[in-house]
């Protein structure tokens, strides 16, 4: 498999599939650990096995999604090439290797081993910043969306910084502070600081089309871009130096979470759609979740909720139900249409092909649409509580969620296999 390096608009479209087959795999991983761990999940949030899993999601799945998936949206959306092509596929397979060294080291507590590990992931992403950073340069103007992609390069960048030195620290102590203080910053920089911009800014560029709708309202947009860039450096230093600062950067980012649900409560309203396909209804149940996410998280701000329970409890609403659920409805969104281009985009109006949407399982879709959401809101409940009975009937739940997306998948994807080979995967998935 070479890349090709050229001039068009769109890279191989195998690049961002490699990228998204990766993290689905490691969200199948993610899902097969809950149960497992139901004990530790039902504890404290700081536990070796805890943070193995916590990693395997925020890297293995959601930060190998964005990558793969702004691999494809960039120069779609933005008009301009990647700087190279080259350079991700080499980034790849240095991103496997050191997240699977720093979750191995997580899950036996051995901090020098997770240093080097952690390194490696440092500078494939470090690459993906490069890459990216070079091929917005010559973006003039800068639209809002390459704005909120360069405010996510921060994030990241620094988000693998503060990692770099929390591991560091398990074996020379050398920061200052409270620790758990620390953490937070961290777990804030990563959420806030990477994940929330891309998903803002990739979610007012397409969601008027998924939703078929008037498009966007620019003011909202602004509303969520400045409470961003306002709010999180204020949350994270407060988090670090200062109750104040972390009471009004909360308050900045839930205006811009609020300004997003607007927009998104408007889009719906004007939408043309009699029904939504369930990759959409994925995308409005995870916007639904970050309802109560947010207020979970002003509760934890203003100290009406307190404890690892609640914590926890918060970050499976947010990293399992608003970022996971939308993650999976913009796969089912784009792997379709990236595999039915690479798969019959030339042989299109010459010869029959199935249209795009014959190549979705809206079977499989629906069982990991109940199952993943239910699973996740009953997860929330059980950590909240610390019910391991309850935890591991979720983590179930979200087990057979996550095959039957990884299932929905994988039959998109063997369109991609020779005509014969493909006919007959499709027809037992049938049976």
């Amino acid at each position: 498999m070479t890349p090709r390096l050229g001039r068009a608009r769109a890279p191989d479209v195998r690049l961002p599939l490699a990228y998204l087959a990766a993290a689905a795999a490691a969200f199948v991983g993610a899902a097969v650990q809950i149960p497992w761990l139901a004990t530790e999940l039902a504890g404290h949030y700081y536990h070796p096995r805890v943070l193995a899993l916590t990693h395997t999601v925020t890297l293995g799945w959601i930060s190998l999604a964005i990558i793969g998936a702004s691999y494809q949206l960039i120069p779609i959306v933005l008009k301009c090439p990647l700087w190279s092509e080259r350079l991700p596929w080499w980034q790849l397979p240095a991103l496997v290797v050191g997240i699977a060294g720093m979750l191995a080291h997580f899950f036996i507590a051995e901090w020098s081993g997770l240093v080097w590990a952690a390194s490696l992931v440092a500078a494939a992403v470090s690459a993906h910043v490069v890459n990216v950073t070079l091929t917005l340069r010559a973006l003039r103007p800068r639209t809002l969306l390459a704005r909120f992609v360069i405010v996510a390069l921060v994030g990241i960048s620094l988000t693998m910084l503060a990692g770099l030195a929390l591991a560091a620290h398990h074996l020379h102590p050398f920061l200052p502070g409270d620790f758990y203080a620390r953490l937070s910053a961290h777990v804030h920089l990563a959420l806030l600081g990477w994940v929330l911009p891309m998903i803002l800014g990739v979610a007012a560029q397409v969601y008027p089309m998924f939703l078929l709708g008037s498009g966007h309202d620019v003011r909202l947009e602004r509303i969520q871009f400045w409470g961003v860039v306002a709010g999180v450096p204020a949350l994270v230093a407060g988090l670090l130096l200062s109750r104040v600062l972390t009471i009004g950067g909360t308050a900045a980012v839930a205006m811009a979470v609020a300004a997003h649900l607007t927009s998104l409560t408007g889009m719906v309203r004007r939408s043309n759609t009699p029904r939504f396909d369930w990759p959409v209804r994925f995308l409005l149940a995870a916007a639904a979740l970050l309802v109560p996410a947010t207020l979970l998280g002003l509760a934890l701000a203003f100290d009406t909720a307190t404890g690892p329970r609640w914590a926890l409890a918060y970050s499976v609403l947010v990293l399992g139900g608003w970022v996971s659920l939308t993650i999976v409805g913009m796969m089912l969104k784009i792997v379709p249409f990236l595999t039915w281009y690479s798969a019959y985009g030339e042989r299109a109006g010459r010869e029959p092909v199935p249209s795009l949407a014959k190549l979705g399982w809206p079977a499989a879709e629906v069982l990991a649409f109940v199952a993943l959401a239910g699973g996740t809101v009953l997860l929330t409940a059980g950590v909240a509580i610390g019910s391991v009975p309850m935890i591991r009937v979720a983590g179930s739940f979200i087990v057979i969620g996550a095959f039957a997306f990884a299932a929905a998948l994988a039959r998109v994807l063997s369109h991609l296999l020779p005509a014969g080979l493909a006919l007959t995967v499709a027809a037992n998935a049938r049976r």
